[in-house]
């Protein structure tokens, strides 16, 4: 019997987003909240149905990346004040966190984000035991040697946050539709999309697959096959605890990362949530071969408190009052993963008006950020600020089953381990894309992986320190690598740039595409009479035409003149030009 629509049907729209989690509502309410007039959301079943339902609800400003610390921001601001706008309550609790350090190597990792830690308005602090057990007195301070600590921490509802972004996105106009599931896609020759569904079809400008688990089957439609896995991940809720009760301020989440979980309280009682290593924890990799089953929607996995023992027993040890607490529910359910554990954001190339935001391992704490990122996006026609390593171009036909499969299980099972500068994961690897010299040297050197390509980092002389052995110190490549540019500069080198995009632009218009006659030089002199603190900066514009032969290292800029991409371009022939990018970035660049 086909579900009843509870308010009228409508045949276009702006924008059409396909999935009904946290990550498309919120889509939704920004997009609505921007002044788009015409924003519809299909969801398969209700909202909520897939990951978002079951999810732990943590929020955290933390990452150990760059650019990704600015969506933690963005979502943990908006669901702050996101109640008051909508009137729906979101169960928002912000303790604060604690990364624990209970090893020597953690604290320089730690040591290392505070570094980085200044990019970003969020603040961040390397404390001590003495303010650890102030923050979570129930804590077994035996091992503890540091933590890192972040304010405004903590977690939400993600039931609750999901209806009231949903409140919001319909306050500000934009229709939702449960129980609508997209049958096929078509596009138009006008760049438009047929969005099909058992109600109708909507003509769309444009479309957003923000589909979670049911993500691959949405890209089947249009013929992708998106790199994403579902992952079994488990997380124990706890009956009240009496030494729980008696504090009179709620308890900060904290994060053992040596045991590979996560623990916070739950009313009265603890959540634990574990990340197992990579042999142990299972893979949805059924879903990936033969298609989610039809009606999975809301369903949860069968526990297997076995499976995650070894973490249990670390946390009791750490947290001694877990050992007399019932355990009152066991949570298995999907998450979705990439084979490097960051989302897809962004337009896909090879069609037109088709966008991703899926692949969400951790789609609470990205929601409202990503929202916010991708409805600026739409609406300028560019990004508000580069978010290169979530796009969803990044991969290709070489990202088959066995390698999703192996990275994923890698990336989960990596979750807590030490995130060295420069590192390397080796699950996978070689994919089918390696260069013509690459069996001549793969014993010869230590290699990297770059979008698939394996290229060598730098090569064994007799007497070095070979493999790959990162440090927060100076590693073992440091030397060789040092003697190797000295090489390069004083006599010659070869470098393999199989992996770097490369793009040939030829043509009557190819000069003035690229533009080279003004091409800006920025010229940082250092007077003898000057301190570093007083450089002098002059810029200056070349009004000399390209040469065949020269090489110049360009930067394409965006409308509003942001830096996009940085390529080198050679003029080979009149006319004729050849331009290199980074590996990874080629259609990223050539979008």
């Amino acid at each position: 019997m086909q579900p009843v629509l509870v308010r009228r049907w409508k045949d276009t729209a702006e924008t059409v987003i396909i999935g009904g989690g946290c990550v498309g509502v919120s889509l939704a309410y920004h997009l609505a909240k921007a002044g788009m007039k015409d924003v519809v959301l299909l969801e398969k079943t209700e909202l909520t149905a897939g990951s978002t339902w079951h999810a732990a609800g943590l929020t955290t400003y933390y990452h150990p990346g760059i650019n990704l610390k600015k969506i933690h921001h963005d979502s943990i601001k908006l669901y702050e004040t996101l109640e008051a706008e909508t009137g729906q309550a979101v169960g928002l609790h912000q303790p604060g966190s604690i990364r624990i350090a209970s090893t020597p190597i953690r604290v320089d990792e730690m040591k290392y984000q505070m570094t980085r830690t200044h990019w970003h308005v969020t603040e961040q602090y390397l404390i001590g035991p003495e303010k650890i057990q102030e923050l979570f007195p129930l804590l077994n301070m035996d091992k503890v040697l540091a933590g890192l600590y972040t304010p405004g921490d903590g977690h939400i509802d993600p039931y609750s946050l999901t209806m009231a972004l949903a409140a919001g996105a319909r306050m500000y106009g934009a229709q939702i539709y449960n129980n609508a599931p997209v049958t096929s896609l078509e596009p138009t020759s006008d760049g438009k999309w047929d969005v099909q569904t058992s109600h109708g079809t909507i003509r769309a400008n444009r479309i957003v697959n923000t589909a979670g688990f049911w993500a691959r089957e949405v890209g089947k439609m249009i013929g992708f096959e998106h790199p994403t896995i579902p992952v079994h991940h488990q997380y124990i809720v706890t009956a009240t605890i009496p030494e729980v009760k008696a504090l009179k301020e709620e308890l900060a989440v904290i994060r053992d990362l040596e045991g590979s979980y996560y623990l916070r309280q739950e009313r009265d009682g603890l959540l634990f949530g574990p990340y197992e290593k990579m042999e142990k924890m299972v893979l949805q990799d059924s879903w990936v071969r033969d298609g989610v089953p039809p009606g999975f929607g809301k369903e949860l996995f069968e526990s297997d408190l076995d499976r995650i023992m070894e973490h249990v027993e670390k946390a009791m040890e750490m947290v001694p009052v877990l050992k007399k607490a019932d355990i009152i529910n066991i949570v298995s359910g999907p998450i979705t993963y990439t084979p490097d554990l960051l989302p897809m954001v962004g337009p896909h190339c090879g069609v037109r008006n088709y966008w991703t935001a899926i692949g969400f391992g951790y789609g609470i704490i990205h929601a409202g950020g990503i929202g916010k990122f991708l409805s600026e996006w739409i609406t300028n026609g560019e990004p508000p600020y580069d978010l290169i390593e979530c796009d969803p171009n990044r991969y290709g036909k070489w990202t088959d089953v066995p390698f999703i499969c192996a990275k994923a299980r890698e990336s989960y099972g990596f979750n807590n381990v030490v995130g060295y500068p420069k590192e390397e994961r080796f699950a996978g690897r070689p994919t089918c894309r390696t260069s013509g010299v690459y069996e001549l040297l793969k014993d010869k050197g230590s290699m990297g992986f770059h979008a698939g390509w394996e290229q060598p980092h730098w090569f064994y002389k007799p007497g070095d320190d070979i493999g790959y052995k990162p440090s927060f110190q100076r590693t073992n490549w440091f030397g060789p690598v040092g003697r190797e540019c000295k090489l390069v500069m004083e006599k010659v080198g070869v470098i393999d740039l199989t992996p770097f995009g490369k793009f040939i632009v030829k043509g009557k218009d190819s000069h003035k595409l690229l533009d080279p006659h003004k091409v800006m030089i920025v010229l940082v002199t250092y007077p003898v009479h000057c301190t570093a603190a007083q450089t002098v900066l002059t810029t200056q514009f070349s009004q000399t035409p390209f040469q065949v032969g020269m090489t110049n290292i360009s930067h394409m800029l965006t409308p509003s003149g942001k830096v996009y991409a940085e390529v080198t371009i050679t003029q080979l022939a009149p006319g004729r030009f050849l331009l290199v990018t980074g590996s990874g970035s080629e259609l990223h660049d050539l979008r």
